[in-house]
């Protein structure tokens, strides 16, 4: 063991003294010992993402790199030491204005990237601040809002008057996100800045065959580890070991004497005292396989005689849509063209790894805090697995280091709750994946093979459609079922097709499990249909955007879906707004290539598409609004935020309801023991769904007030006002909304609702 070494230097103008191992870590000795958590890891320490950047005498640097013996009698800045909530530093000013924060996850490392880069050149161009900035990763805002952002700094700090941020007008007064402040001066605590006194960590036993069928699990190699205290395996399961109704065949932990289907699939749950430890312990349990025959290629799964993944066949769903002769219109087409696109597996890539952090709360209940797009789905899913009734688990949405589709799954919150309702003393416990485990175990996007046929008159207007698209759902179902419809909706697209003939399948392999990712199975489709309808176009000699519009769905057309739209989809309105900045990129790349000569070409493209909106089936959400007892208001709902910015637009659109400014509505969001279950939060929905319900709840409690407040009054209710802290009557008489709250309270009339 190494010897402690004592470290002094200098952190955020304080003298620091720390004895400790001098091979560990800036970023570890930060984050663990001293408790500044605003610097982030994000890519297992190989210094990739940029989230840990620290300035070491000024410099910019990744801290996951730096040995702590490295910095003795140096100058460490975080960002917790760049302003205060007081006095923001410039950046973090700017970085607030001009909406750069979303999940927030890279913004400290981003801003201390720029602020070493203005340090150096005060006046830097937009060139030079992307290149300051290319080792600090953003998978939210593309990067635009934060080169403003440290524009608008260099700005300020040079002396410059600024110009406006965004001044458009805003529900609730302001844009400015609600959660931005602490975004940028580090204070927010995502799931893995969270400490509690006594907390073991977890680590995952998985499995390093596609196919195989699981015959022995030995703990004992681990248990016999220093700092090893459990391994949970599928036998210590005490409900429902399984994740049916969103993943067909998908156990939390695979089972002895049950199959294992990926590279990652999951097989034991080690808890120890240290993060290495419970890595140790993972890697010191024994699994006995029997290998199985692996299918990598979906096409191939198809085939007769082909290894089966799951028993029943390897076809998860299929569908189909039949809109007249096709073949008969490809016979007719003037031009008749054929194509075949393959798009691949895409992984999400959120900046923040899948991390719970899982314990029995003060009531005895099993809680995890994680992030999670619908919280109250998770809640269900913990309950079957732990057999406990629905009020014997929690789930608490913490802020969340991006999504993007693959924070729907629940396995990561179901492991975490397995492990706090089997740890030793009822200790917490963490569990966080590796950047590897992420890539191997998380959901990715669906890859397709794509075979187009498409046919056209001379004039452009298009004949049939032959499609078939097979999409590779991998191991597991995990929302996959559902892909095959929606391959087939994007692949038409919003125009006029008078005879289709398209069949799509979701088929199993052993490759890692697809899932839901943004415009779950919608963008590859899309790719394919554009990119053959540009094909098409150029065999007519026929403007592309020409093309698009000729064929253009309308409010009254008959959809190759064999039904009218039931709203306005405004798609030809779209094409002709776009025309002329449209012609105006044609034009410009025109130019450049008459004028530059060279190996580089330019180009301009259009590409157009829609997005199947909405589920069968009844869908509600519920939101409740509540004037406290202090006179606050406050909103709950279940809407989480993981950097599209939901927590600010309910309390926007709450204020507007209430008439009063944002600044006096707080949220409540996704704390399954306090707010209502708000419903699916996929595809959009958050704003217009939960948020109807927030606008629906605030309206009503503002009715709740005034009426009370006017029988409190002597007043017709039409003649008062809801203002900051009180309800005024003419005349300027103030009646405090805290006595509004005590009178409801008192007469029996419910202040949350």
């Amino acid at each position: 063991m190494t010897q402690p070494l004592r470290v002094a230097f200098t952190l955020n103008s304080r003298p620091v003294e720390i004895d400790v191992d001098p091979g560990r870590t800036l970023l570890d000795v930060l984050r663990e010992d001293l408790d500044l958590t605003g610097t982030k890891q994000g890519c297992d320490r190989e210094g990739e993402c940029g989230a840990c950047t620290v300035l070491l005498d000024g410099e910019a640097v990744r801290s996951c790199l730096v040995p702590i013996g490295r910095v003795a009698g140096r100058q460490v800045l975080t960002i917790e030491g760049l302003g205060s909530r007081e006095k923001l530093h410039p950046l973090q000013q700017a970085f607030i204005e001009r909406g750069a924060v979303q999940c927030g996850f890279c913004a400290p490392g981003m801003i201390l990237s720029a602020a070493a880069l203005l340090a150096r050149r005060p006046n830097p161009t937009r060139e030079e601040i992307a290149e300051a900035l290319e080792g600090n990763l953003c998978r939210c805002t593309g990067y635009t809002r934060i080169v403003d952002a440290v524009e608008a700094a260099a700005a300020a700090l040079r002396g410059e008057p600024l110009p406006p941020a965004d001044g458009r007008d805003a529900a609730g007064g302001s844009q400015v996100r609600v959660d931005a402040l602490d975004k940028v001066t580090g204070a927010a605590r995502y799931a893995e800045d969270i400490k509690m006194a006594g907390l073991l960590h977890a680590a995952i036993v998985r499995s390093t065959l596609p196919h195989a069928r699981l015959l022995a699990i030995d703990p004992a190699p681990a248990l016999g580890l220093p700092g090893v205290l459990r391994v949970i395996t599928a036998a210590d399961v005490p409900g429902l070991n399984s994740l049916e109704g969103y993943s067909r065949h998908e156990p939390l932990l695979a089972p002895v004497g049950g199959s294992l289907h990926m590279v990652g699939d999951a097989v034991a749950l080690v808890l120890a005292e240290s993060p290495a430890g419970a890595r140790a312990g993972a890697a010191a349990v024994e699994l006995a396989y029997e290998p199985l025959p692996v299918v990598r290629d979906p096409v191939a799964a198809m085939e007769p005689g082909a290894p089966n993944v799951h028993e029943g066949g390897n076809v998860l769903s299929e569908y189909d849509i039949q809109l007249g002769d096709a073949e008969a219109a490809l016979a007719r087409g003037d031009v008749v063209l054929e194509a075949r696109y393959a798009t691949g597996f895409l992984e999400h890539a959120a900046l923040e790894r899948e991390t719970v952090l899982a314990y029995r709360d003060a009531e005895g209940r099993i809680t995890v805090v994680g992030g999670h797009q619908e919280p109250h789905w998770a809640h269900g899913y913990m309950a079957r697995l732990l057999g406990l009734p629905s009020e014997g688990v929690r789930v608490i949405t913490p802020p969340m280091g991006g999504a993007f589709g693959g924070k729907q799954d629940p396995w990561p919150l179901m492991a975490g709750a397995l492990a706090a309702y089997h740890a030793p003393g009822g200790r917490p416990v963490r569990l966080a994946f590796t950047r590897r485990e992420s890539f191997d175990a998380s959901p990715k996007r669906h890859p397709y093979r794509l075979h187009y046929r498409v046919a056209a008159a001379h004039d452009g207007s298009l004949q049939g459609l032959f499609l078939r698209v097979v999409a590779d759902t991998g191991a597991y179902d995990a929302d996959g079922y559902y892909i095959s419809q929606y391959a087939l909706v994007a692949g038409g697209g919003p125009y006029r097709w008078p005879a289709v003939d398209a069949h799509a399948w979701a088929v199993y392999t052993n490759n890692p499990k697809a899932g839901q990712m943004r415009g779950f199975g919608t963008p590859q489709s899309n790719l394919a249909l554009e990119c053959t309808l540009d094909e098409l176009a150029t065999r007519l000699g026929m403007d592309p955007l020409a093309l698009r519009l000729h064929n253009a769905i309308d409010d009254d057309t008959v959809l190759f879906l064999g039904y009218r739209p039931a709203e306005t989809v405004g798609y030809r309105q779209c094409l002709e707004a776009i025309e002329p900045w449209y012609r105006e990129a044609l034009a410009r790349a025109a130019g450049r290539n008459s004028r530059e000569a060279g190996p580089w070409r330019f180009g301009a493209g259009l590409a157009g598409m829609w997005y199947r909106f909405g589920k069968p089936g009844p869908i509600s959400s519920e939101a409740h609004a509540e004037l406290a007892l202090d006179g606050g208001v406050i909103c709950y709902c279940s809407a989480p935020d993981y950097g599209q910015g939901t927590t600010t637009v309910m309390a926007q659109l709450a204020a507007e309801a209430l008439g009063l400014p944002r600044d006096c509505v707080s949220v409540v969001n996704g704390d399954t023991a306090r707010t209502p279950d708000s419903g699916i939060q996929g595809a959009s929905r958050s704003t217009y769904w939960v948020g109807g319900a927030v606008t629906r709840a605030a309206a009503a409690l503002r009715e709740q007030i005034l009426g009370t407040a006017a029988e409190m009054l002597n007043q017709d209710p039409e003649r008062l006002e809801l203002r900051p802290g009180a309800v005024v009557a003419p005349g300027e008489d103030r009646l405090p909304l805290a006595e509004v709250a005590v009178e409801m309270e008192r007469i029996g009339l419910a202040r949350r609702g």
